[in-house]
């Protein structure tokens, strides 16, 4: 049976060997010492999972993982932070621009290990084909995480996509600011300033979503459709 690939792209050889001493009997390791060659990697391997430093030269790590999510080939490959960057800015950033989890250095190894399970846990769960859900002219396709209007693909991040399917899946439902930002921004701090920008832009690109998504004073919104 075949292992579990993991990338680990980081520019420091002590810490690529420190993870490879918690993570080689279990799974089939590759790395990468910048994001330019951790991005040729990820399209030749295809790994099951990336490990992602933040600092790193060439390409640092929020680059790198933009430009993971951009790239159809690897855009629905699990990333996982892993850094010493522990501001909040900077684990929020991280998550926006489509990351999976965010763990700090230094970390408990076992909890680390139990975090890349989990993940590849859900990334190995059989896809299940969902319909797609139309807004007027507009379509919402779930299982290729898109959004088109006339076949024209609209630009929508992983964040966005995530309040669709939330507000999708509870239509009808006035869904609170502290529900919303439980379900989709799990533990991160952010604030309603940052939900009510990211429910503007989903209006913005999806016009049907201004008369559809209602805002609920008080309260938080609700989709009717």
């Amino acid at each position: 049976m075949n292992r579990p690939k993991i990338l680990i792209v980081d520019d420091e050889q002590d810490f690529r060997d420190s993870l490879k001493a918690i993570f080689a009997n279990e799974f089939d390791l590759h790395f990468a010492a910048d994001g330019v060659r951790g991005l040729e990697k990820a399209k030749e391997i295809q790994p099951d999972l990336v490990l992602l430093d933040i600092l790193m030269p060439r390409m640092d790590g929020f680059q790198t993982c933009l430009k993971l999510r951009q790239d159809e080939a690897t855009r629905r490959i699990p990333v996982i932070f892993l850094t010493t960057k522990s501001e909040p800015e900077s684990e929020a950033f991280g998550l926006e621009l489509g990351a999976d989890d965010f763990v700090t250095k230094p970390f408990h190894r076992e909890v680390l290990l139990l975090r890349v399970k989990k993940r590849l846990g859900q990334a190995q769960e059989p896809e299940i084909e969902e319909a797609d859900t139309p807004l007027e002219d507009y379509t919402i396709h779930w299982n290729r995480q898109e959004v088109t209007c006339n076949e024209q693909r609209i630009p929508i991040t992983t964040k966005e996509f995530r309040l669709l399917r939330l507000f999708v899946d509870n239509r009808g439902k006035v869904m609170s600011r502290s529900v919303i930002l439980d379900k989709v921004w799990n533990e991160t701090y952010i604030t309603d300033r940052t939900i009510d920008s990211h429910v503007k832009e989903l209006r913005k690109k999806i016009p049907p979503l201004v008369r559809m998504l209602k805002t609920v004073y008080g309260a938080g919104y609700r989709l009717d459709i």
